[in-house]
């Protein structure tokens, strides 16, 4: 009887996340009908990873974009594999993202993708001055647990140590294949400075263009992001301190997509403008992949 029962009320239970999932899928669909578009190609296995991408229809868009898309560039290019870089792991679930949306992208294009990804493993360090926005951040922050992520981990290698001191030996230890995406989450000034020398290293070690994540350009009320501290500044610092290579956003990127959203804002591009292939022409996507889009 008290098996009956116990089955009874996980069945209710169950009964009950399917309704409230339905009326939370019922709501989104209200206030923006672009969702169910959405739901059903998250939903189907059948759907090309590049327009569930154009889509948004996966978890960690940004990310799914803009290894997408150096993977769309490299194989134009004749480039068979590819790295993809985390800066700012913390407990790991980013980089565990990087390893699918890497494998999806492999089976897709046909290029393949190795990822990286650096962290202190101790959570974030001391800051350096109020150009690492202390009123945001504590030292500490967001720390990894070592063991367990790397047995979360299939393929992805872990550069653990203070990224300024492990950032300038990275090319010659791990030999990665050339660097087609950047994620930067490293929340302070410095952290991220010292994670921009990676772009100083030879320009062959790259793509002509690297798509890169900014995490830390926008954020709450409380961060109020701006180009005279974080990671803005950095950025801004590059630039002015690099000839041959620049970092940009990519204009109207939000225009351009059926579900515009907050991190269109956040994908930059480090331009090579030196590097030997930076004017191979790229043919643009096949059109079915964004007809809907272009359709609405």
């Amino acid at each position: 009887m008290y098996k009956r029962q116990s089955e009874s009320t996980d069945v209710s239970a169950e009964a009950r996340r399917l309704l409230s999932a339905g009326k939370e899928r019922v709501k989104r669909a209200v206030i923006d009908p672009r969702t169910v578009m959405q739901d059903v190609l998250r939903a189907s296995p059948k759907t090309p990873f590049s327009k569930k991408v154009f889509w948004d229809a996966l978890d960690r868009p940004h990310y799914a974009y803009g290894i997408y898309q150096a993977a769309y560039n490299a194989r134009h290019q004749g480039i068979d594999e590819i790295s993809a870089v985390e800066f700012g792991v913390a407990g790991g679930n980013g980089l565990v993202a990087m390893e699918d949306v890497a494998d999806a992208v492999t089976a897709e294009t046909g290029v393949g993708v190795r990822v990286f990804g650096f962290d202190t493993g101790a959570g974030m360090p001391e800051p350096v001055d109020y150009r690492d926005l202390p009123y945001v951040w504590q030292p500490g922050d967001f720390p990894m647990d070592v063991d367990r992520l790397r047995s979360r981990l299939r393929s992805a290698t872990l550069v653990l140590g203070d990224v300024a001191e492990t950032v300038g030996g990275f090319v010659d230890t791990y030999e990665p294949p050339p660097i087609g995406f950047v994620a930067f989450d490293l929340d302070y000034w410095s952290s991220t400075v010292s994670a921009l020398r990676l772009f100083d290293e030879a320009i062959e070690r790259f793509l002509p263009r690297v798509f890169c994540y900014m995490d830390d350009v926008i954020g709450s009320d409380v961060e109020i992001h701006c180009e005279f501290v974080g990671e803005l500044l950095a950025i801004r610092e590059f630039n002015d301190t690099h000839e041959d290579r620049k970092l940009a956003p990519i204009n109207a990127l939000a225009h351009k997509r059926p579900v515009p959203a907050i991190w269109n804002d956040q994908i930059w591009v480090m331009h090579g403008f030196t590097h030997p292939s930076y004017g191979t022409y790229i043919p643009q996507p096949r059109a079915e992949v964004f007809d809907l889009a272009l359709k609405s």
